[in-house]
């Protein structure tokens, strides 16, 4: 099936200026990809707050998905269904402002949790009151707990969270400021592999855990589950130790990496409008959805189907994604590209809903802005992921190697290279042998016969 030809939207020409003025501030995220209302505050935010474009944007992605949670499904066919789930870690070095772009887009629903754990403590206390009286005295004659309806967690077992998880089979999200915490303390708590638990939860499939016994057994059929948080450049090697790196743990991580990570001077400017709220009333939209759920309390989700264009350019997109997949010299980016075939239809739902709750489009399917906005949002993020593997690739390189690196341009020939190489005691074979290995582990991009450039 071939796109079919059509004018252009004047919202996808828009988004692609919007493009152009974000990189020239230092940042590389699509942010033309985001409704009209979204773009204001991330704007706003980024010139009164110095809040940098790419972290605050790919935090509010996460989000948004949080928002939509079990309540709507986007359909490519038959029954393959995708929720909104992501897993996003904020990449940067210290001082990078990573940490106030993420509390701000979380805001909503931590206001929310913290609005239910009270309501929630006096509704406990007035349970144990109950239970205290003599059954004549009750209200009702056996008092039932209450129930804390939360979005966020942080550090909490597997069976914690899905506890958590049941009371609210909508949707949850693990919130650490620092992801270094959550990884670390996989298999913590029982020798079992938690890689493996949590790529269940992105998939969503099946999960249930037994807590003391079948009768505190918690069984969710469609979990919904995504990850958000920062992480140092430093310790990226360490989300690939283990089995992490070859059970694809790792290839499903979305990683969001600004360019310009100077500390940048306090701005002068005053909000035109109260971000805050408008953030608030979009996330609120979300939250007030209605939705059904079944005798057992699971969410019924709506079904989003594409339209007949924006299907045919997914198709499209993905024939090209195939192409990249096996033209690929690094078997860690294989793994990344394969996995891209989700996230883009996960895009593709987040965007269209947004849209939705922005005024700008309707919600019966995804059309054909949301696709190519989608496949916009996968473009950075290949870019971020031969980042990131060239991060990690730098960090085992010896000293002699490191140093190599430093000293080669952005761009060289063969030529140049066997130089650099050679000043620092480095023979031709070795050297050449370091280019295919850079290659491979996306230190290098081989551009063309005797020709490379750095994947910096």
């Amino acid at each position: 099936m071939e796109y079919p030809s059509k004018s252009i939207d004047p919202m996808l020409v828009l988004g692609k200026a919007v493009d152009m003025s974000v990189k020239m501030k230092g940042g590389d995220f699509p942010l033309g990809a985001m409704p009209l209302k979204i773009q204001r505050i991330i704007r706003e935010a980024n010139e009164c707050y110095g809040f940098p474009v790419d972290y605050l944007a790919g935090a509010m992605l996460v989000v948004l998905g949080l928002g939509i949670g079990n309540t709507h499904f986007a359909r490519l066919k038959g029954k393959w269904d995708e929720s909104a789930i992501l897993f996003m870690a904020l990449v940067g070095c210290p001082g990078a402002c990573k940490s106030h772009p993420l509390n701000f887009a979380i805001r909503p629903f931590s206001d929310l949790d913290c609005k239910a754990t009270q309501e929630y403590a006096k509704a406990y206390a007035e349970y144990e009151r109950q239970r205290e009286l003599p059954m004549r005295e009750r209200t009702e004659a056996r008092p039932v707990p209450p129930v804390n309806k939360r979005y966020l967690i942080s550090d909490a077992t597997p069976e914690a969270m899905l506890q958590i998880h049941s009371e609210n089979l909508r949707g949850i999200t693990m919130w650490n400021d620092e992801l270094a915490g959550w990884f670390k303390n996989f298999s913590r708590y029982n020798k079992g592999s938690d890689e493996e638990y949590w790529l269940k939860l992105f998939n969503a499939n099946p999960t249930f855990s037994d807590r003391k016994g079948v009768k505190n057994s918690v069984y969710i059929s469609r979990p919904f589950v995504s990850v958000v948080g920062t992480i140092q450049n430093g310790i990226l090697n360490e989300l690939a130790q283990g089995s992490r790196s070859s059970n694809g743990f790792i290839d499903r991580l979305l990683f969001v990496i600004a360019n310009n990570q100077d500390k940048q001077p306090w701005s002068d400017k005053e909000p035109t409008f109260d971000i805050e709220k408008a953030w608030a009333e979009i996330i609120s939209k979300f939250v007030a959805m209605p939705y059904t759920t079944d005798e057992n309390g699971c969410v019924l989700a709506e079904i989003l189907p594409f339209a007949t264009d924006a299907k045919a350019r997914l198709y499209q997109w993905q024939r090209e994604n195939t192409d990249d997949c096996n033209r690929a010299e690094s078997d860690a980016l294989k793994g990344v590209y394969n996995k891209f075939d989700f996230h883009a239809i996960r895009f593709c739902l987040i965007l269209q809903m947004a849209r939705w709750a922005c005024g700008e489009a309707d919600k019966t399917e995804i059309d054909l802005v949301s696709v190519e906005n989608a496949v916009s949002l996968v473009n950075y993020f290949k870019a971020t992921a031969k980042r990131v593997q060239g991060i990690i690739s730098e960090m085992s390189l010896t000293e002699q190697q490191k140093s190599i690196l430093d000293s080669l341009p952005l761009e060289f020939s063969t030529e140049m290279g066997l130089k650099v190489a050679s000043v620092n005691g480095m023979d031709e074979r070795t050297f050449k042998n370091f280019l295919k290995a850079g290659v491979r582990n996306s230190i290098l991009r081989h551009e063309r016969h005797g020709a490379y450039s750095k994947n910096r």
